[in-house]
């Protein structure tokens, strides 16, 4: 069961670091092309991101007349180059860690990539790759299974990168906040001086709003696709952001055919900062399903917060499957259990 912990979601090439060589899926590519095949580039880059080894890459490619082959393969086997350390990077997984933030590298690497340097490697706790998954960060499948497969709560997660499709596009098609940066450091620099501004995560915060600003109707908004459940049955939530001693009332409005977005219900929004919800005095009724696998454990909610209590049932009821609904219901009974707390609910 999630601790509510914050998550940050980043890329690797062009964002954390660059080669020395270009990258492999460009030079694969330029090989293909080199021999006369000119079969589209998405279809040679996919096929080079999703391979776990040569082998399983040249079978994906398919008919290759020889020479394009052992161009090919040359490709894949060679000296993938250093990886070089781009400005800003290290510090900004440090500080993220440091506040509490965990943090996942999301990257799409071919047969061969190394691993990340040291020095970034150390703040990281899961590398995900699109030659694991086999598909490419590109389609916003990745992103869900990574949701799912890391149990990443999408209202406390941002996804950072350089890239507008894979790092933007995507992500938010499948719930997620995202942050574009360039590899000269300064938005990386900026991101890491709104993480200390904000502070670690309050216990009462319901999410953090951190994604990309856009110019719509006449407002400054920052786009919050993971803030969706918010205004499912509302047009708009009233909200409260608070990032470290400053706080500004704001309002999360639903769009028609776009993500939903946070406005300023006066001044000016904060870049990132822990998004509070109104105090709600309504119990937080447990569906029956779950209220008999805690009575069969001697489990009760009551050992957790009331924020806690929120989000546990929120999870549950925003779970988009019957499978994934009796999972997080199993997920939360075994962590009431570990934490060795009991009373018939």
């Amino acid at each position: 069961m999630s601790d509510r912990q914050p998550v940050l979601i980043v890329d690797a090439g062009g964002t954390l670091v660059t080669r020395t060589r270009p990258g492999l899926a460009g030079r694969v590519v330029r090989a293909v092309r080199a021999a006369g095949d000119d079969r589209p580039e998405a279809e040679v880059r996919a096929a080079v991101l999703t391979a776990p080894d040569p082998d399983a890459c040249l079978r994906r490619l398919g008919p290759l007349d020889p020479r394009a082959r052992a161009a090919v393969l040359a490709e894949l086997t060679d000296d993938p180059g250093d990886a070089v350390i781009l400005p800003g990077a290290e510090e900004l997984l440090d500080t993220a860690a440091r506040l509490g933030w965990r943090v996942i590298v999301a990257t799409n690497a071919g047969p061969g990539t190394p691993p990340l340097p040291e020095p970034l490697a150390r703040h990281i706790d899961t590398v995900v790759e699109s030659r694991g998954y086999g598909m490419v960060k590109d389609d916003p499948r990745f992103w869900a299974r990574l949701r799912e497969e890391e149990k990443v709560d999408a209202r406390a997660a941002l996804v950072v990168g350089d890239d507008l499709a894979a790092d933007q596009r995507a992500p938010e098609a499948a719930g997620l906040q995202t942050r574009l940066v360039g590899g000269d450091g300064t938005a990386t620099a900026a991101l890491t001086a709104q993480l200390r501004a904000a502070g670690a995560r309050p216990q009462e915060a319901a999410a953090v709003v951190a994604g990309r600003r856009e110019h719509f109707a006449g407002r400054d908004m920052i786009v919050a696709p993971h803030l969706a459940p918010l205004v499912v049955r509302v047009t708009r939530a009233r909200v409260r952001l608070a990032a470290g001693a400053a706080g500004t009332a704001a309002v999360v409005v639903r769009r028609r055919a776009l993500p939903p977005a946070v406005v300023a219900a006066s001044g000016a929004l904060p870049d990132l900062a822990w998004l509070h919800l109104p105090r709600d005095r309504r119990p937080y009724q447990a569906p029956a399903e779950l209220r008999a696998l805690l009575d069969a454990e001697g489990l009760s909610l009551d050992v957790l917060s009331a924020s806690d209590r929120r989000h546990a049932l929120a999870m549950i009821r925003e779970a988009r499957s019957s499978t994934a609904v009796s999972e997080r219901m199993a997920d939360l009974v075994l962590f009431l259990r570990d934490r060795g707390k009991g009373g018939v609910g």
